[in-house]
């Protein structure tokens, strides 16, 4: 039960925004555009981003495969993200001791995350956006709770403008948009879209793309 938002989202290249990368001066440890809890996750080559990718896949076909209302996806989602078992709907671990879910929730708190502590369903393109220059600022999946701080999935992210314009086509076909992120930080662009099956298929066409195309050596007519 993968939730999806009733928004809508413009998928047009914004030609009308500020681009370009952040300065180095500008990105501390609280990294860019005065976000809480956030970090840089700097460079990343392909097979990092496929990896992230496919772990990503997997975790969210799990949650969804056990979830069968907005709640109970947002109280599985946690409890994979955070590893509690507290977290999960209640008796479903007694319920399902021996399931894969349950193994994955349980695991011992001095492993890393399982998605290097980025959210189901944004982390793939994250790593995806890295992959390719662009800098990431933050990102939310968007919660089944009054504190979500975004009513849709979203990452913030600047990007020189080639990139931007080479993303831009992969952006519409996988139902995505754009919109001005610019007052959180000058040049931040957002990412958007109803749902996180969105964003798994941009991550999927960015690194296909990619592997044949430089997003660098993009025709700018897009």
């Amino acid at each position: 039960m993968i939730p999806t938002a009733d928004v809508d989202v413009d998928p047009a290249f914004p030609a009308d925004l500020s681009m370009g990368l952040p300065d180095e001066d500008d990105v501390d440890e609280e990294g860019y555009g005065y976000f809480r809890d956030v970090w840089t996750i700097g460079a990343v080559d392909r097979d990092e981003a496929v990896r992230m990718i496919e772990e990503e896949r997997r975790l969210v076909n799990l949650v969804d495969q056990a979830s069968g209302t907005p709640a109970e996806y947002e109280a599985i989602a946690r409890a994979v993200e955070v590893g509690e078992l507290e977290s999960l709907p209640p008796g479903y671990a007694d319920q399902h001791p021996d399931s894969e879910l349950v193994r994955i929730v349980g695991r011992d708190l001095e492993d890393s995350s399982p998605l290097d502590a980025l959210e189901l369903g944004v982390a793939g393109l994250s790593y995806a956006m890295a992959s390719i220059g662009c800098f990431t600022a933050a990102s939310c999946r968007s919660h089944h709770s009054d504190n979500s701080w975004s009513d849709r999935p979203v990452i913030f992210f600047a990007a020189e403008r080639p990139t931007v314009e080479w993303l831009t086509p992969l952006v519409r076909e996988s139902g995505c948009g754009y919109s001005d992120g610019s007052e959180r930080a000058p040049r931040l662009l957002v990412l958007e879209a109803p749902s996180i099956t969105n964003f798994m298929e941009l991550a999927d066409r960015v690194i296909h793309q990619a592997k044949h195309h430089d997003p660098v050596k993009a025709p700018s007519d897009v």
